[in-house]
Order: C-alpha cells, then sequence, then structure tokens
C-alpha cells in the first residue's frame, strides 16, 4: 500500500472551513502541540518570539504558521501543494498576517544555511519518502543552538488499530482518506531519536498527543459523525486531544541544534 499525498491538493479552502477534516487538525491537533511548542520557545528557552525567524516544513494551509505569526514570529512557510499555498496565502492574507510562503519539499528546503531560529514540521513526517534527507535539510537551515519542533505518528499495534483500522478503513467509523497514511511508515521514538542525533539535533522531550475521552466516547462520536449527526470541528472538540505520557499513536517532540 503506498500513502496518497495528492489529498492536500484537493483540500484548498477546505483547510479553514469548520465541518471538513482539517478542522481536526486546527480545532483537535493545534491547541495541544502549539501549546507544547509555545511552552519551549518561551517557558523553556526564554526566547522572545517576537522577530524570531521560523519556518514551517510541510505548511499545508497556513493552521499553524498563522499561531506563531500571531506571537510575533517572522514565518517563512514551505509546502509542495500549490492548491494548499494559494489557500494559506489567502487566508493570511484577510488575516492580516505577512507570511512568506513558498512551493517546495521537505527534502530540497528552497532556502540558504543556518536561516532560521525554529524549524517546525507536523502532520508531514510520517509522509515523506526519505526521512533521513528531510531532517539533513532542517539540520541545514536551522542556526547553531537552534531549536527544532515536531509531531508524528507512532510505529505501534495500537496506532495500527487507532489510526489506521479505526480512523480510516472501518465504515463505522472512519473520516479519513483511504491511504492518508500508511502504517508502515509510521516512525517509533527511538527510529528518530537515530536520525536527528546523525545531523547534530539532540533530542529533549517527547510526549504523547491522546483524546482527552474513554475509548467508549471515541467510538460513539465517530460513530455519530459517520452518521451525519456530528461535523468535523464538533468531533475536534469531543475527542479533545491532550498532552499526555503515552505515545503509543502520536507524538510531539523537539531538538537542539549543535552549537558548533
Amino acid at each position: 500500500m503506498t500513502i496518497d499525498n495528492t489529498i492536500y491538493d484537493s483540500w484548498d479552502d477546505a483547510w479553514w472551513g469548520e465541518d471538513t477534516l482539517p478542522s481536526l487538525l486546527r480545532t483537535g491537533m493545534n491547541p495541544s502541540r502549539f501549546g507544547f511548542m509555545r511552552r519551549v520557545i518561551i517557558d523553556e528557552h526564554r526566547i522572545d518570539p517576537v522577530g524570531l525567524e521560523v519556518l514551517d516544513v510541510g505548511c499545508g494551509g497556513g493552521l499553524l504558521a498563522e499561531e506563531f505569526a500571531a506571537l510575533g514570529c517572522k514565518v517563512t512557510g514551505v509546502d509542495p501543494s500549490e492548491p494548499s499555498l494559494a489557500a494559506a496565502r489567502r487566508h493570511a492574507a484577510a488575516s492580516g498576517y505577512v507570511i512568506d510562503y513558498r512551493s517546495g519539499t521537505g527534502e530540497r528546503l528552497p532556502l540558504p544555511d543556518a536561516a532560521f531560529d525554529v524549524v517546525y514540521c507536523c502532520d508531514v513526517l510520517e509522509h515523506v519518502d526519505d526521512l533521513d534527507r528531510v531532517i539533513a535539510e532542517t539540520a541545514r537551515v536551522l542556526r547553531p543552538g537552534g531549536l527544532y519542533l515536531f509531531d508524528t505518528i507512532n510505529r505501534t499495534l495500537v496506532s495500527w488499530l487507532v489510526a489506521i483500522k479505526i480512523f480510516q478503513e472501518w465504515k463505522s467509523t472512519r473520516f479519513m482518506t483511504p491511504n492518508l497514511h500508511v502504517w508502515n511508515k509510521f516512525i517509533q521514538p527511538a527510529e528518530l531519536r537515530r536520525v536527528l542525533r546523525a545531523h547534530g539535533l539532540a533530542d529533549r522531550a517527547f510526549a504523547g498527543l491522546s483524546p482527552g475521552c474513554d475509548p467508549i466516547t471515541l467510538i460513539n462520536q465517530l460513530r455519530r459523525r459517520s452518521r451525519g449527526e456530528i461535523g468535523y470541528g464538533e468531533l475536534a472538540r469531543a475527542l479533545n486531544i491532550q498532552e499526555s505520557r503515552n505515545l503509543s499513536i502520536s507524538y510531539v517532540g523537539y531538538a537542539v541544534a549543535d552549537r558548533e
């Protein structure tokens, strides 16, 4: 089975819709993962975000780019999907944000060496063909001592059941497009640590991203969405994704670039 990354070309203005699949990212995932990232930058490393040079690798429609722009960061976003970039530019302009969106891939970033204080990559690493190359490019564009923030999906039996079977395949609960995710492309934390360290990125912390509801409530809410009783935005709020100690499905983390 091969992953289908062309789905993002069809989202266009769906990126910012309330009753669309991307609203699960904006409403369900962003509060917890952006909260983690904001805490790392501001609280743990005492960095003033105003004017901070930040790169969003795989920015899509700009869901996280605008979060960082709202902090006062100078944001650049890179993505291979031209329709997604067009949607991101339109929404940023309508929201009053100046964000530099560029066409490109994580494997070949169209940017100079040591240009950014922070690089982040969300909903991306489990989709790329060459993880080592993406991390190498990230390390290349980071300044010494810069921060690399990320989230991805763990490759476990639990993630196979939840992210593939329940979310993507079973008719009564699925809400994702077939082949949006492929289990063998999920990344275990130990694997990611090895790649990070090979490119001079010292991993500092990992945290799980987990539903805040119990499994029965999770299944019931997915069935309600499948029957058309609730939309994606309401489903996202019901799932209540939270930072946790459980890394078995999805996790967020960060690393620091060598100062040499």
